[in-house]
């Protein structure tokens, strides 16, 4: 079985967004080591509000050389030629299915609710958090559920 890791930017009083769903207080070098992390991956699982952040903002899935999957629980896919899947039917459990039969660790792009109800149903195997020294205030938290 193959590992599902995942990492994120978090600020010191545990946010991973503004209220607005922006990412401007993440320093450039954050950005792109995480962003290093997603392309060397063969596999990536996204939930839903993140993939529909990225697609809806960089103007499409920009990772179309990976096989990619969307837990969801509707099947909005767009993308279906650019190698993306939704997992919509029992998602946690086709997560595990997908762990078991994957021949590669598969990476996780957030969101905060998405981690959390991976790390709940012990699915995930590592994180990598990246504390960035501001206070946010208020936005959108690093720890909720989803499932």
């Amino acid at each position: 079985m193959k590992h599902l890791k995942t990492c994120i930017a978090v600020s010191l009083d545990g946010f991973i967004a503004t209220k607005d769903n922006e990412l401007d207080w993440m320093p450039e070098n954050v950005k792109l080591e995480i962003s290093a992390t997603y392309e060397q991956s063969d596999v990536l699982l996204a939930g839903v509000n993140t993939y529909s952040y990225i697609f809806e903002h960089w103007g499409g899935w920009p990772y179309k050389s990976k096989k990619t999957f969307v837990v969801s629980h509707y099947d909005t896919n767009v993308t279906e030629k650019e190698n993306v899947t939704f997992l919509t039917d029992m998602p946690l459990r086709a997560v595990n299915e997908l762990k078991s039969s994957s021949e590669t660790d598969i990476q996780v792009i957030g969101g905060g609710k998405f981690i959390t109800s991976l790390i709940e149903a012990s699915l995930l195997n590592e994180i990598t958090l990246y504390i960035v020294p501001v206070m946010l205030g208020d936005g959108i938290r690093f720890i909720g559920k989803t499932f």
